[in-house]
């Protein structure tokens, strides 16, 4: 399969007198048509190599590409934690907000808003404000506005994190279902290590800060996936693999360096 984003030895320092290391020589790609999930603790960088992915922030050192024929705009879309929608625009304005500076026209535009308006259950919501939307509908606007742009490689950064358990859950079924009909290359940030092991080909392990690139988990199960994978043994046994990696970085993350001092139970939601 061929290589659809390219990081190599990528750095990122804030600030000139007092610095922030954020990251430190990450090395990473990802295939064509590969979801993959980015988990590891609170302020490790994670949104950061997200966001240079998207060409919104740039690295101190090394490169990120993403290799493509197609000219610009930045053959990304990006789908927000907290929505990134248009108040004053409706659900119909917001969809179709990035198609006209990709060259796209009237025709296919109305043709691509009906088309995920649909998918996404918001036809009878078109001329809708989002003020007058649940959290839920929210955060389908954003994902049916990057899905109708078509972009090559579709960034999410804790997309589902703001939602209630049981909307999470509908929302991730519903995020499975679109990819599994729409591949594409899908880069995922979460804290959540179910979440991370349902929908994704490869989850990958970052260090507290600066965030390294400390471990790859492949997961095993096959597509077409279905929900039902959770209540299986070898899911569990992959979560509590990845965890074990992961834990000492957020008990440093969080200054808990006793691994009893927050319980099992309280350090995993931690990671989570």
């Amino acid at each position: 399969m061929a290589h659809k984003i390219l990081i190599k030895d990528v750095a990122k320092v804030y600030g000139t007198r007092q610095t922030v290391d954020a990251l430190a020589d990450v090395n990473l790609t990802i295939d064509d048509g590969e979801f993959v999930c980015i988990v590891g603790p609170s302020g490790c960088g994670k949104s950061t190599l997200l966001r240079m992915v998207a060409n919104l922030h740039r690295p101190t050192a090394g490169s990120v590409e993403i290799v493509t024929e197609r000219a610009q705009p930045w053959p990304t879309a990006m789908v927000f934690q907290d929505y990134g929608i248009f108040p004053w625009k409706t659900v119909e304005q917001n969809v179709a907000f990035g198609l006209r500076p990709r060259g796209v026209g009237r025709a296919e535009t109305r043709q691509r808003v009906g088309r995920w308006l649909q998918q996404m259950g918001l036809t009878d919501f078109a001329k809708v404000y989002p003020a007058s939307l649940s959290g839920g509908m929210r955060q389908r606007v954003s994902i049916a506005r990057a899905m109708a742009v078509e972009p090559e490689v579709l960034l999410m950064d804790e997309p589902f994190a703001a939602l209630d358990a049981q909307l999470r859950r509908v929302l991730q079924e519903e995020l499975l279902a679109i990819w599994q009909k729409n591949a594409r290359t899908v880069v995922f940030v979460t804290h959540s290590l179910d979440e991370a092991i349902l929908l994704g080909d490869r989850v990958v392990v970052m260090s507290a800060r600066p965030g390294r690139i400390i471990g790859e988990h492949h997961v095993p199960f096959p597509r077409p996936r279905t929900p039902d994978i959770r209540a299986t043994a070898e899911f569990a046994a992959l979560e509590q693999r990845i965890w074990e990696q992961l834990r000492s970085e957020v008990e440093q993350a969080t200054g808990h360096t006793d691994p009893t001092s927050l319980g099992e139970s309280a350090t995993l939601e931690v990671a989570r």
